[in-house]
């Protein structure tokens, strides 16, 4: 009879140490992750506008040649991929 006492007690006394720290958590982070969360807001937005910044400064005029790379590999194609088809130049006589 002792030991279901005390093995109730200690289980009461394990969950009353789970619920303190589960909203001590809760409360701490009430305080804390705001600003937190501001901070990395803040820093990502700046990086925006840095890049916003450099791509503008460099100015298009109409006509001008632009070259965009891709980070993509380009596809590699070997000898047994496919088959071969030898094309001919006919030649339009007029």
């Amino acid at each position: 009879m002792l030991f279901i006492l005390l093995f109730n007690l200690k289980f009461f006394e394990v969950l009353f140490f789970i619920f303190v720290i589960y909203y001590g958590f809760k409360m701490v982070m009430r305080f804390i992750a705001p600003p937190l969360v501001e901070k990395a807001a803040d820093k990502l937005f700046q990086e925006m506008r840095n890049k916003d910044g450099q791509q503008g400064k460099r100015t298009v005029r109409k006509g001008d040649i632009t070259i965009k790379y891709s980070d993509r590999q380009p596809k590699k194609y070997g000898r047994s991929d496919g088959d071969y088809i030898e094309f001919e130049e006919i030649e339009d006589k007029k």
